[in-house]
């Protein structure tokens, strides 16, 4: 009796071991079909701007060639073939108020930009020349007329003329086409 074995299955059907190997079979077919979808759709996405790139630039090319008689002189061809350029004009200006007002400094972050590489060399070559022309056009700035838009746009305007007297005076192009203030602080 002590050798004998007991059989406490009371359905009489004994239950084969689950196997592991088909549920890590599954697992990796599984990680594996995700990475090929992830691949797949990132060449889908990534990939599809080239050639309506490429083909925009053939498009462009002709209608170049068939308008060769018509082209606008060097200087002007020029600026419209080019995207637009952007140039910050680093560090910011910090300047003092004269007088009695509200805002004791002002600090002026500008931005330059132009449509041709000619004018952007020229206005990057020159910084030095640049920021002293600027510096005495801030010093001589009122609180008053920089608090309305309308002060700020005038700034805008002379920034505009200053630079691009001193661009084409050193015969840089045409000059910058406008400026951004990327921050305008008066305390």
């Amino acid at each position: 009796m002590a050798n004998e074995d007991l059989d406490l299955d009371v359905d009489g059907e004994e239950e084969p071991p689950k196997s592991k190997k088909k549920l890590i079979i599954i697992i990796a077919a599984a990680v594996v079909l995700l990475i090929l979808l992830g691949v797949g759709g990132f060449f889908m996405f990534s990939g599809g701007d080239e050639p309506v790139a490429q083909e925009g630039a053939a498009a462009e090319g002709n209608d170049a060639a068939k308008d060769e008689k018509a082209a606008p002189p060097e200087e002007e061809r020029e600026i419209l073939e080019e995207n637009a350029i952007y140039w910050p004009v680093e560090p910011p200006f910090v300047m003092n108020f004269e007088g009695k007002s509200k805002a004791k400094y002002m600090q002026i972050k500008v931005v330059g930009m132009s449509r041709s590489q000619k004018s952007m060399a020229a206005f990057k070559k020159h910084m030095p020349a640049i920021r002293n022309e600027l510096t005495f056009l801030f010093g001589s700035q009122k609180y008053v007329e920089l608090s309305t838009p309308s002060g700020k746009e005038q700034l805008r305007a002379e920034i505009i003329e200053t630079v691009n007297d001193i661009i084409k005076s050193h015969g840089g192009g045409r000059g910058l086409s406008t400026v951004y203030f990327t921050s305008f602080v008066m305390q």
